[in-house]
């Protein structure tokens, strides 16, 4: 009966420190360079850059590094960045809704292209729902919740 238990708790753990260290080797650079960047003030010329299109979604400028990150990347990368910005319940949960809708789109924009949907008409669909979705958060949601 042990021996039963023991091999599939042997291949959990196992795959388990092999997911947290592909987290560890992703999500510490980047907090390493979004430190560093903001260090030597890039994140605050990145900031004022995105501001008032941020401004839609509740967000500070700051965030379009961890939005960049998340579409573009993958989301373990926006993860990195945002742990490593300043913001609060709201603005993580935001980020959080856009990135879940509109994550790694170039790989996913190849994936749908299998199913005969155009490349560039799944691109900006997907990253206008998520863009929709941040400012309905923000504008609505919140702002009727009196959060």
């Amino acid at each position: 009966m042990f021996n039963e238990l023991a091999q599939p708790v042997k291949i959990g753990l196992q795959k388990s420190v092999q997911i947290l260290w592909l987290l560890v080797k992703i999500i510490t650079p980047v907090s390493c360079v979004i430190v560093v960047m903001d260090y030597f003030n890039i994140m605050e010329a990145i900031a004022s850059f995105s501001a008032p299109v941020m401004a839609l979604t509740g967000l500070p400028g700051e965030a379009a590094i961890a939005l960049a990150l998340g579409f573009f990347l993958n989301i373990y990368a926006a993860i990195g960045a945002i742990n490593a910005l300043p913001l609060g319940t709201q603005e993580i949960t935001i980020l959080a809704v856009i990135l879940g809708i509109s994550h790694e789109l170039p790989i996913e924009t190849a994936i749908c292209r299998h199913t005969g949907l155009r490349a560039p008409i799944s691109f900006f669909l997907r990253l206008a729902a998520a863009l929709t979705a941040g400012i309905f958060l923000n504008h609505i949601i919140f702002k009727f919740m009196g959060v």
